[in-house]
């Protein structure tokens, strides 16, 4: 495929012109899923959120604290094979799958 027709699609994907469906079909979305915790593998201190799970150039959009300034931002673009998921969501992914309903259903 031409990269002018993939450009197309990745700036419709970001815009929310097309469906995340479509992005998919082209693997333009990474593993991760929007709002969840990651760190990066080889410095495990620095902590992110997924804003935008959408792969643009490579890369991923993330958001993190700024201590210096004191707020949220949200313009860190990191690429996906050098995050890995934070403890933090493996322990609320854990916590979710302990208390679905459906699991105390069968017993």
């Amino acid at each position: 495929m031409r990269q002018s027709i993939k450009n197309r699609i990745r700036t419709l994907v970001i815009a929310n012109k097309i469906t995340i469906f479509i992005a998919k079909l082209f693997g333009m979305v990474s593993k991760f899923k929007d709002g969840e915790f990651v760190q990066l593998k080889y410095d495990r201190s620095k902590k992110f959120f997924i804003v935008s799970n959408v792969i643009v150039e490579g890369k991923i959009q993330l958001g993190y604290f700024n201590p210096d300034k004191g707020i949220i931002e949200e313009n860190a673009y990191i690429e996906p094979s050098k995050l890995e998921y934070s403890p933090e969501e493996m322990f609320r992914r854990y916590e979710e799958f302990k208390n679905r309903p459906d699991l105390w259903e069968s017993i």
